[in-house]
């Protein structure tokens, strides 16, 4: 404990950082993240993205449907060196509480065999 530091007299940035650094501790909950700045930066980066790539449209909620939640999952991102090189702030949402039947009726996985890749590349070439 005698070496433990304060961190009095540090700005808001620099105390949140040197804690990143030493912690690697991601936020828990929406209420820890809006404590710190960076974390603040990261949401706001994120919605933006939502907003730029018209990834999400709000539509009225039809009568007896059921609201989707959201989350937001905070994760700090390391370099190669193990420092700090971004805080990312994903905001998803909770397809789980749905039933297949009752809440939606159609999948779409986008997802392909390699044969089927190869065979693509094949006939192109």
């Amino acid at each position: 404990m005698r070496d433990y530091v304060f961190g009095e007299g540090l700005s808001e940035e620099e105390t949140e950082l040197n804690m990143a650094l030493v912690t690697f501790a991601d936020p828990l909950s929406y209420e820890e993240a809006m404590k710190s700045y960076k974390w603040r930066e990261a949401m706001d980066a994120e919605i933006q993205s939502i907003q730029k790539n018209k990834t999400w449209s709000l539509t009225k909620l039809p009568a007896g449907g059921k609201k989707i939640g959201v989350k937001w999952i905070y994760k700090i991102k390391l370099d190669e060196f193990g420092e700090v090189d971004k805080f990312k702030a994903r905001l998803v949402a909770k397809g789980y509480a749905q039933q297949y039947g009752v809440d939606y009726t159609e999948v779409f996985a986008p997802v392909t065999r390699m044969d089927i890749v190869r065979m693509i590349i094949a006939l192109a070439a």
